[in-house]
C-alpha cells in the first residue's frame, strides 16, 4: 500500500485544518502480518468561557494537536497516542489494546473500553477510514461499533455506540451515514481508498 496523505478544512470552525497520512508498516513479532500507521495534526480554537457579567466571554484560544493509531492487518485498533497543546500547557494521553478488546489508559486497565475494536479521534475523519475499511460494508447494510472515543482538545475518552450505514454510491465516492447518541447522524463520502472527501457540516478535503 502505498502512502496516503490528505488536508481537511474544518466546516463548524473558522481557524481549523487537519492533516492526516496513512503508510504501511513492516511486520514485526507483534505484528507479524504487518500494521498500519495512522499519523495526523490539527489546528483549532476552543469556545472562550464565560468571563463576568452576560455577554462577556474570553477569546477563543488555540491549541495545536498530533496523534497516532497503529492498527493491525485487519484494521483492529491496537495503540492511540495524542498530545495537545493549548493555553494550559502540553498534555497527552495514549490507550492501548490487544486482540481480545483489552484497553489500557496511560498504563492503567481501563474496563469501560472492554471490547471495543476501534478508536475514533473527534477531530479527525481520518479514523473513520479505519472502520470503513475493517467492516467493509456492502450498500444497504448497517453495523454498530461500540469505540473508544477520544475527544479533542480536552482528551476526554468514552465508550461510543457508533452505527455506519452504507448508501448508493454517486460520483463522488463511497457514501456512507455514520450515527451515535449524542450528535445525531451525519452523511460522509469517501474516495476508492476509503480517505473522506467531505464529512456533511464537519470536513472537507482540500488537498
Amino acid at each position: 500500500m502505498a502512502p496516503i496523505s490528505a488536508l481537511w478544512r474544518r466546516l463548524d470552525e473558522p481557524h481549523g485544518l487537519v492533516h492526516g497520512a496513512i503508510s504501511e508498516l513492516e511486520p514485526t513479532p507483534d505484528h507479524p502480518d504487518g500494521a498500519f500507521l495512522l499519523d495526523g495534526a490539527a489546528i483549532g480554537t476552543d469556545a472562550g468561557e464565560d468571563t463576568g457579567p452576560i455577554g462577556e466571554q474570553e477569546a477563543p484560544r488555540p491549541w495545536s494537536t498530533r496523534f497516532s493509531v497503529v492498527v493491525d492487518s485487519r484494521w483492529q485498533t491496537r495503540s492511540c497516542f495524542v498530545e495537545v497543546l493549548g493555553a494550559d500547557g502540553l498534555d497527552r494521553v495514549t490507550l492501548t489494546a490487544d486482540a481480545l478488546g483489552h484497553w489500557t489508559l496511560d498504563g492503567r486497565d481501563w474496563a469501560d473500553l472492554e471490547g471495543c475494536v476501534d478508536v475514533d479521534v473527534s477531530i479527525s475523519p481520518l479514523t473513520n477510514t479505519l472502520v470503513v475499511a475493517r467492516l467493509g460494508l456492502d450498500v444497504g447494510e448497517e453495523r454498530s461499533v461500540d469505540v473508544a472515543w477520544l475527544d479533542v482538545p480536552s482528551l476526554a475518552v468514552a465508550r461510543v455506540t457508533q452505527t455506519y450505514r452504507r448508501e448508493p454510491d454517486d460520483d463522488a465516492g463511497q457514501r456512507y451515514v455514520y450515527a451515535d447518541p449524542t450528535y445525531g447522524s451525519f452523511l460522509f463520502t469517501v474516495d476508492p481508498r476509503g480517505i473522506v472527501r467531505e464529512y456533511q457540516g464537519l470536513f472537507a478535503r482540500v488537498a
